[in-house]
């Protein structure tokens, strides 16, 4: 048990390191902030311009819009690592928010674990993004019997995910050394409706539940599943799978109100939103728009000269006084 929390502890540091060195550990100054806030109000419009090309469907329109709809409007309260693993490593059922194309919400899918892992009562890890079909080759993995290496391939990560093999493979690597099993639940081989995939995996879930007395679940997914009316969490509540524990993960408002009064990006981490619903940072709004927007490029072919205003990191990362101090002192 003492080094399951160290581990978590490790895991937890290296995520402190990732957002320090994105973010200046200083307060930032009301202009700064007025700043960002316009970045991402320009990058929110840049997504909007290639997402009119891609034609997003309505049925997935009218679930993200349930989702937000969800969010809760209260006042965040933040919450320390430490608050946020006991709440954790008692809870029964957690249900996850993945930001797929940022690096930080991997990890944060790494910590969450191993804060579960933490109680002696086992933990199943649900994931979005391997297909139903490839449980054996899961298992056989987790069991020492296939490498890494050669998982990629098998589970054909690239052609039914394609995201960064090198941040979701971390996942896999935690799972193992941290002896929680994998359920796979997705069926990414063939189209399917919101609804039906979140019924189908609610079904899956509740058939593993039958043969695991005790089994508590780490369910992952994309952040419109875990919150709104028919979603997965509440499919998953009418099952019987409850009390939830929900980490949310896109909630842009609930992130600038944390900024606004803490004023320190780095010291934004966790935070309670009420009712079992908690914020977890899987990277800034401004970070996960502009992966988010750099994703979108490459799909619908845009380059930096398609666009009035070219946003880059060096926009996005926050400008502490010392900094422009600093910078106004050395640059004449």
């Amino acid at each position: 048990m003492r080094k399951i929390y160290l581990q978590t502890a490790i895991l937890l540091a290296i995520a402190l390191v990732a957002v320090l060195a994105v973010a200046n550990a200083a307060e930032i100054s009301k202009d700064e902030f007025k700043r960002l806030r316009q970045v991402e109000v320009s990058l929110q419009q840049q997504i909007s311009e290639m997402e009119a090309e891609l034609k997003t469907s309505t049925q997935l329109e009218k679930y993200k819009k349930s989702y937000l709809a969800a969010v809760p409007a209260a006042t965040p309260r933040p919450l320390s690592d430490s608050e946020m693993a006991k709440i954790i490593a008692g809870a029964r059922y957690v249900f996850m928010g993945d930001e797929h194309t940022t690096n930080q919400a991997q990890i944060n899918t790494s910590i969450v674990l191993g804060m579960m892992r933490a109680s002696k009562e086992p933990v199943t890890l649900v994931i979005e993004w391997v297909d139903i079909s490839f449980q054996k080759e899961i298992d056989a993995f987790l069991a020492g019997r296939l490498p890494l290496k050669e998982l990629r391939a098998k589970i054909s990560f690239d052609k039914l995910w394609g995201f960064s093999w090198s941040s979701y493979s971390k996942i896999l690597s935690n799972a193992k050394r941290l002896k929680a099993p994998i359920l796979l639940v997705e069926r990414l081989k063939a189209s399917h409706s919101l609804a039906d995939r979140d019924s189908f995996i609610t079904a899956t879930i509740a058939n593993h539940a039958k043969q695991a007395k005790n089994m508590r679940y780490l369910v992952v997914y994309g952040d419109y599943h875990t919150l709104g009316a028919g979603h997965l969490s509440q499919k998953m509540a009418q099952a019987g799978f409850k009390p939830q524990t929900i980490l949310i993960g896109d909630a842009a408002e609930t992130y600038w109100k944390l900024l606004g009064k803490i004023k320190d990006p780095a010291k934004i981490g966790f935070a309670d939103l009420g009712g079992g619903t908690y914020y977890i940072r899987n990277g800034t709004p401004l970070e996960r728009s502009l992966s988010y927007r750099n994703y979108l490029m490459k799909m619908v072919g845009f380059k930096k000269g398609d666009f009035e205003e070219w946003i880059g990191p060096d926009d996005i990362v926050p400008q502490s006084a010392s900094r422009s101090n600093f910078e106004t002192l050395h640059n004449p």
